[in-house]
């Protein structure tokens, strides 16, 4: 029996080319779900979703410690930058993990050094929302490395081998050399970046706030939602065995064994999403190092998404994480946070919404206008808030639900202002006074950590007297000062005065290749 094969060619060609349609499809699908930016890509706009470089699946706690916001000099002038394809807070991050720093030195307390380091244009300058300490960015094996810093100034040259932490709260300036490690190509991103708006300092009691001379338009974002389930969160925070209960005033909470709860939001109307998870456990005494890494550690197991979470601040015992978009952090439910962790002696209470930012909407070109400082500041004085009672001034995205849609909202820019201990806007405050049951500001200063262990307290106090004896030696490494950034004026005229132009620093830029190299002595 004879068999003919007949050989068509055609089909060959048709097999074939379905073989590598299939292949790369396959391939594409691959490389599309283990991509971290596989939704910030939507457009060249919504990419500006601060998507991080490091894997989310798991991050060190450093990432969490990101700093908010990095300031740039273009041409003599002072900028606030943003790179909407790059993280650049978390590159920022990523090359201290990779560098190798030498010891932390204590350089100066004098207010003079402290405003030429603000103003020396050799220098990046990436800004906490709050103080860190160097355990959570360098490691705790550090001599030092309890010291507190809101600042870190990177060089924009290479030859130049110090970065300078700084801390806004006592004026305290401290540096560490660079061993191993380059900051180039951060420099390159940052200097780079296209969205830059030109921005001065204004000095409130303990910080140094971006002060704008004119009005900002910023971008609106609209986000597809989703909220994790109650029996989600119990079965991931409390294991499989738990049981449920309801209180007598309807609350409803989760249990398992003697010391874990979770108390979840009421269903229907009166849902906020905000749930509150308990673990009694023994913590002893905590220095501020080791409570801002066990709050992290807290945050990451609610299984909340962490592109975009990072600290936002800590107040006494509290510390606090938002989700940053477009580097300005975001409140729900008008003017909280994502997560806050309280560590006490024998409870952690870790209160968070579960609301998920899942996907960007294409960016349509909303923008909101937002008035310059000084309107705000009169504004402010008007509704009878001095200025002297203003903790913290910052920009941030207020989500507003869609009114067709529950799984829509629109983060809407607006300025957050902290007063006696709280944050609400500026129409909040309005509102509030007018009712009058706004808060009087008789709080402590903030920051000021009275739970912090004895040697984080005695070491700096030592720091500060050793300060403060070589600050006038210490005052001539950096640039000449400016006019004071202080401003506790209720005038309009007053108001207008520009605070910290960094004028100074642009006039004497001659001099200042020379300043700058002493102060990279030993580079």
């Amino acid at each position: 029996m004879k068999f003919k094969f007949k050989f068509k060619f055609g089909d060959f060609l048709l097999h074939l080319v379905t073989t590598v349609v299939i292949a790369a499809s396959v391939i594409l699908w691959v490389m599309v779900m283990t991509s971290d930016e596989r939704f910030s890509k939507i457009s060249d706009e919504t990419a500006a979703q601060d998507s991080p470089a490091v894997k989310t699946r798991y991050r060190s706690m450093r990432g969490f410690y990101a700093p908010s916001q990095v300031y740039v000099y273009v041409k003599g002038e002072r900028y606030q930058a943003h790179d909407p394809k790059r993280n650049l807070s978390l590159k920022f991050v990523q090359n201290v993990e990779d560098a190798e720093l030498g010891t932390i030195e204590k350089v100066s307390t004098d207010a003079a050094a402290y405003r030429k380091l603000l103003n020396n244009q050799h220098y990046l300058n990436f800004a906490y929302p709050d103080q860190v300490n160097f355990a959570v960015l360098v490691g705790s094996t550090k001599k030092n490395a309890s010291r507190n810093f809101n600042r870190v100034f990177v060089p924009v040259k290479s030859s130049y081998r110090y970065l300078y932490f700084a801390n806004d709260q006592g004026n305290k300036i401290y540096r560490t050399k660079i061993k191993k490690g380059n900051f180039a190509q951060l420099v390159k991103y940052v200097t780079a970046a296209k969205e830059r708006e030109k921005v001065s300092f204004l000095h409130l009691t303990n910080l140094y706030v971006p002060f704008y001379a004119k009005p900002l338009k910023i971008k609106e974002y609209s986000y597809l939602i989703n909220y994790s389930s109650r029996t989600y969160f119990a079965a991931k925070l409390l294991g499989s065995d738990y049981r449920k209960s309801v209180s007598k005033q309807g609350v409803t909470t989760y249990s398992s064994g003697y010391s874990l709860r979770l108390q979840v939001p009421p269903s229907g109307k009166q849902n906020d999403h905000q749930y509150v998870y308990r673990v009694y456990r023994k913590m002893g005494k905590m220095s501020f190092s080791r409570q801002l890494l066990e709050s992290a550690s807290y945050v990451k197991r609610l299984g909340l998404s962490e592109q975009d979470l990072r600290f936002f601040e800590a107040d006494g015992q509290l510390v606090k994480y938002v989700n940053y978009i477009e580097g300005y952090p975001v409140f729900v439910n008008g003017n909280q946070v994502q997560a806050s962790v309280t560590c006490e002696k024998d409870l952690v209470s870790v209160g968070f919404n579960s609301m998920n930012l899942q996907i960007p909407i294409p960016y349509d070109g909303r923008k909101t206008t937002l008035p310059k400082t000084a309107d705000l500041l009169k504004e402010l004085d008007q509704i009878g808030i001095k200025e002297s009672e203003i903790r913290k001034i910052v920009i941030g995205y207020k989500v507003v639900q869609d009114k067709k849609r529950d799984d829509l909202v629109t983060l809407v820019p607006t300025y957050y202002i902290k007063v006696a201990g709280e944050w609400n806007t500026l129409s909040g405050w309005r509102d509030a006074r007018v009712n009058g049951d706004a808060p009087q500001d008789n709080e402590t200063p903030s920051n000021s950590y009275s739970y912090a262990s004895s040697d984080d307290s005695s070491a700096e106090s030592a720091a500060d007297s050793s300060s403060a004896s070589s600050s006038s030696s210490e005052a001539a490494k950096t640039e000449s000062a400016p006019a004071s950034s202080s401003s506790s004026a209720s005038t309009s005229s007053e108001y207008e005065q520009k605070p910290d132009t960094g004028a100074a620093a642009s006039s004497s830029s001659s001099s200042s290749a020379s300043s700058s190299s002493s102060a990279e002595g030993g580079k």
